[in-house]
């Protein structure tokens, strides 16, 4: 959220943002693997897997914010 509190482009925070949020996937995916298995292959699994889901869940909440609002219940 601190992107959106300092710039003045929204759009231009969301993207900060977005890149924020896939560098914090991959530093915690890569490091909560490397922790339990000591093989940067494990790190680097658990970098593309935490990517993968993170985007998985925005994706989902994007598509049901929009179903919301352009549902015909929205007046």
């Amino acid at each position: 959220m601190i992107p959106y509190f300092v710039m003045t482009n929204v759009t231009h925070a969301l993207f900060v943002s977005i890149g924020i949020t896939v560098v914090v996937c991959i530093t915690f995916g890569f490091f909560k693997n490397y922790a339990v298995l000591r093989t940067k292959r494990a790190g680097f699994y658990g970098a593309a897997q935490t990517l993968f889901v993170g985007t998985i869940a925005a994706g989902t909440s994007y598509g049901i914010v929009y179903g919301v609002d352009h549902s015909s219940l929205h007046a």
